[in-house]
């Protein structure tokens, strides 16, 4: 996460023998991952794989990031606390009773199971318009 924000720079020992330095530009962010799937990608130009039949023209070098950031916990009050002075602020300031408003808190979730929640029921007196229960449903065929 700190080299992410703050700059990075890297040695690296190519292919061909030689040692190429790779280094982020100033103000460059590193951005997390879109997804668990895809990574932030970066390339270096010109110093990638050398191209089928002739040795002197290179591809790119493909960088792939994954921004680690600290764990639950992990951080304690006072860095929280630096990080708010140094980091942009967030999206809105937000005030109210805790006396009258109910505080929850999120939880670790798969966005597979989105649309799959909710309480499940054998019977919702919701469902159905009439009285008397579920009704049989028939399919007929002609």
């Amino acid at each position: 996460l700190n080299e992410a924000l703050c700059g990075f720079e890297w040695i690296v020992k190519h292919l061909d023998g030689r040692e190429i330095a790779i280094k982020s530009k100033p103000g460059e962010v590193i951005k997390p991952e879109q997804s668990s799937s895809a990574p932030f990608v970066k390339i270096v130009p010109n110093e990638g794989m050398p191209s089928l039949g002739n040795p002197f023209v290179k591809g790119n070098l493909y960088v792939l990031f994954r921004v680690e950031f600290p764990a639950d916990g992990e951080l304690n009050a006072k860095a929280i606390k630096e990080l708010k002075k140094v980091l942009p602020n967030p999206a809105m300031d937000v005030s109210y009773d805790e006396e009258e408003v109910e505080v929850c808190h999120l939880e670790h979730a798969d966005v597979k199971n989105f649309g799959k929640g909710g309480a499940a029921s054998n019977d919702n007196s919701y469902d159905s318009d009439d009285d008397e229960g579920p009704g049989q449903v028939q399919c007929q065929q002609s």
